[in-house]
């Protein structure tokens, strides 16, 4: 969000903030049992990545002024395979056809979701749009409960409701915003 003040020149709204930093919050509920101070490298990779997924998500953006969302969300995966592909080669296994099945609709889904969420971009200020990232925790947790049985705690669905609560405001703020501003 502060990313699309700078150099989006986005207009900032207190109740973006707020609605961020109430999703945060849930975010914390989530998590905040779970941090153990185990995971040492894996950690510091995932801190390490929030950056680049800020900046990524701010080219998504300025992209959409020039570029339709199939050819930005193109290019993402042909940057993300390159980037990508000295790792995987060296770590390479064949997969099982039922594998390649699993491979396949992951990438149909995830080409799908970049294909929504650049849309989005295309559509509304991207300040506007982050909060609604952090219901990715409550569909992790929602997945989980149903492909892997694993029963959401307490934390979880007091922090899922939290995000649903920020996300729900925010959706509501700016319906209403966009309602009183002159085409």
């Amino acid at each position: 969000m502060l990313g699309a003040v700078l150099f989006l020149k986005e207009p900032m709204f207190w109740q973006r903030w707020a609605a961020a930093l109430l999703g945060f919050a849930g975010v914390l509920v989530v998590v905040g049992p779970k941090l153990t101070g185990a995971g040492g490298q894996h950690l510091l990779i995932m801190l390490a990545s929030a950056p680049l997924f800020a900046a990524s998500f701010l080219m998504a953006k300025a992209l959409t002024r020039h570029d339709r969302p199939e050819v930005i969300v193109a290019w993402q995966a042909l940057t993300v395979a390159l980037f990508t592909l000295p790792v995987a080669a060296w770590l390479w296994q064949a997969p099982s056809l039922a594998q390649w099945g699993l491979v396949l609709l992951c990438g149909a889904l995830g080409s799908l979701g970049h294909w929504l969420l650049t849309t989005a971009y295309k559509l509304a200020d991207i300040s506007s749009a982050q909060p609604v990232k952090f219901l990715d925790l409550i569909w992790a947790a929602a997945l989980g409960w149903l492909v892997f049985h694993e029963v959401p705690s307490a934390s979880t669905l007091a922090g899922a409701a939290v995000i649903f609560l920020a996300t729900s405001w925010i959706a509501r703020v700016e319906a209403r915003r966009g309602r009183s501003t002159p085409a």
